[in-house]
C-alpha cells in the first residue's frame, strides 16, 4: 500500500475479463507479476489501490475494433447483443469465478463479504475484493445460482448488462439517446432484487433503462446491502 496517499477503493474493474483467457493458475501468476492490464498486484501496491468491485461478466461475439470506431462517431446507434443462453452464461461465469478464486489463493487478494474483512484485507495489504456480477445471465428463474454465489462471496449483482435478461433490459449503446428505450423489471427480475434484499447483495442500476430504475424505486425495503454500504456509498450509483 502506498505510505501516505488514502487507499483508493474502485466501482469497477474487467481484470478478471482480461486474465480470464490465462485460465486460473497462469492468471493468478501473472497479475502477481504485473501482466497486461489496468489493474496488476505490483501496481496496485504502487499506487495505493486498496480494493474495488471485481466485476464476472458474460462477454457478447463482437468487434471491439468496430463497437469502438463507431463510438467515437458525433453519433452512434448500435443493435443490443442477443441474449446469453443460461448454460453458457453459467459456464463462462464459473470460469471467471475460477480465475477470482485464484487470486484469492495466491495471496493478492481478499474476497471480502462485509466492511470488517475490507478493513481486515486493506489492513493486511490485500487488495480488498468485493465479488461483482455484470449482467444476471448466469442465474436461473429460480434464483438458485444466487444463493450458492452468494455463499462464495457476491455482494454487487447489476441485472443487466446493456443486452436484455430474463429479469430486464438494458440501455443499448446508442449517442444520442434517453435511457426510456422499453419495459421494466420482469416478474423475475422483482424477485431477483427481494431475494438479494434478503441476501444483502448491493444492486447495481449501471446499465438498466429507466422503467427498470423506476421499478427498482418501488421496492419499500430499497436500500444498499449493510454489510458493505459504509466505506462506498457512492460507488455504484450511475443509473440513478
Amino acid at each position: 500500500m502506498h505510505p501516505t496517499l488514502p487507499p483508493v477503493f474502485d466501482g469497477h474493474n474487467d481484470v478478471l475479463t482480461r486474465l480470464l483467457p490465462h485460465g486460473p493458475a497462469a492468471a493468478a501468476a501473472r497479475f502477481a507479476q504485473g501482466g497486461e492490464g489496468a489493474i496488476n498486484l505490483p501496481n496496485a501496491r504502487a499506487g495505493g489501490f486498496g480494493g474495488g468491485f471485481f466485476a464476472i461478466w458474460i462477454a457478447s461475439p463482437s468487434d471491439p475494433a468496430v463497437k469502438f470506431d463507431q463510438m467515437t462517431r458525433a453519433s452512434y446507434d448500435m443493435p443490443l447483443p442477443e441474449p446469453v443462453p443460461f448454460e453458457a452464461a453459467r459456464r463462462s461465469a464459473e470460469d471467471e469465478i475460477a480465475v477470482l478464486e485464484a487470486l484469492e489463493a495466491a495471496g493478492s487478494l481478499a474476497i471480502c463479504r462485509s466492511v470488517a474483512e475490507i478493513r481486515a484485507a486493506m489492513a493486511a495489504e490485500k487488495i480488498a475484493a468485493i465479488f461483482h456480477i455484470e449482467g444476471a445471465e448466469a442465474i436461473g428463474p429460480d434464483l438458485a445460482e444466487l444463493d450458492g454465489y452468494h455463499a462464495r462471496g457476491l455482494r454487487s449483482l447489476g441485472p443487466v448488462w446493456s443486452r436484455p435478461t430474463i429479469f430486464g433490459h438494458g440501455v443499448p449503446f446508442r449517442y444520442p439517446s434517453s435511457p426510456d428505450t422499453g419495459p421494466g423489471l420482469t416478474g423475475a427480475g422483482e424477485r431477483l432484487v427481494r431475494r438479494c434484499n434478503e441476501l444483502k447483495i448491493m444492486i447495481d442500476l449501471s446499465h438498466l433503462n429507466a422503467a427498470g430504475v423506476a421499478d427498482w424505486r418501488g421496492f419499500p425495503t430499497r436500500r444498499w446491502s449493510r454489510a458493505i454500504r459504509t466505506p462506498m456509498r457512492s460507488a455504484r450509483t450511475a443509473a440513478t
